[in-house]
């Protein structure tokens, strides 16, 4: 039976290189995916609609901008980025040890709430510079606002009630796969909900993973990785 591998604990300043190369890595990978997406589509001519409304074989094409290769390009881009963030999270989960890989998984938490506030943040100041109406701008400004504290649900129960992460994660997850889902009728939230939905889906693979490798001692015992999390310097923040 061969040994197990050691595990190991990082330091804060090994996870700020960790954090480092996976976004340049991420960048690197989502660069190549929307490129060679963009490269495609514009072979296959997405986006664009025959002149004079006619689909005759041959017939010209126009493209008068390039919103309709917007959309497929950001989803690819974001799925070259994800598919680094799964393998990174599958080596540290192999590597480190159950402290690390908890704060790792709040991290993802953090992560995932800023994919959403981030964009909103923007689409608010974009609406209450342009000419809308009051009510318009107020209904943009609530709905923002819930989006972004239902997001945050998950992040502030790591921080409040660790052992129920898991079972409050899993249980928002419904809702970014559903939209994920009805991306059909929901196009624009595409981008958004499926980054989202695979972040917290990271998320909770941490987490268990984190419970595999520290189990708690009984069912409902909360497992000692959990109850450090409260600390700031077991966080290292």
């Amino acid at each position: 039976m061969s040994q197990q591998r050691p595990r190991h604990r990082f330091s804060p300043h090994q996870l700020f290189f960790l954090y480092l190369a996976i976004v340049c890595t991420g960048g690197v990978a989502g660069a190549v995916t929307g490129g060679v997406g963009l490269l495609v589509m514009s072979a296959l001519s997405v986006g664009c609609r025959p002149a004079g409304g006619d689909a005759l074989p041959g017939a010209d094409m126009q493209c008068p901008d390039g919103t309709g290769k917007l959309l497929p390009a950001l989803l690819l881009v974001g799925l070259g980025c994800l598919v680094v963030l799964s393998a990174a999270a599958v080596l540290i989960s192999r590597r480190a040890d159950a402290a690390t890989i908890a704060r790792i998984a709040r991290h993802a938490l953090w992560l995932a709430t800023g994919v959403v506030a981030v964009p909103a943040l923007i689409w608010v100041s974009l609406v209450f510079t342009s000419a809308a109406t009051a009510g318009g701008i107020w209904g943009v400004a609530a709905s923002v606002f819930a989006a972004t504290v239902f997001v945050a649900i998950p992040l502030i129960t790591s921080y409040v009630w660790p052992a129920r992460t898991t079972t409050v994660l899993a249980a928002c997850l419904a809702v970014p796969v559903v939209v994920v889902l009805v991306g059909w009728w929901l196009p624009l939230l595409v981008p958004i909900g499926m980054p989202l939905a695979a972040i917290w889906l990271i998320a909770l693979w941490l987490l268990r993973a984190a419970r595999r490798v520290n189990p708690p001692a009984s069912p409902t015992e909360v497992p000692s990785v959990s109850r450090r999390m409260r600390f700031p310097r077991y966080l290292g923040e």
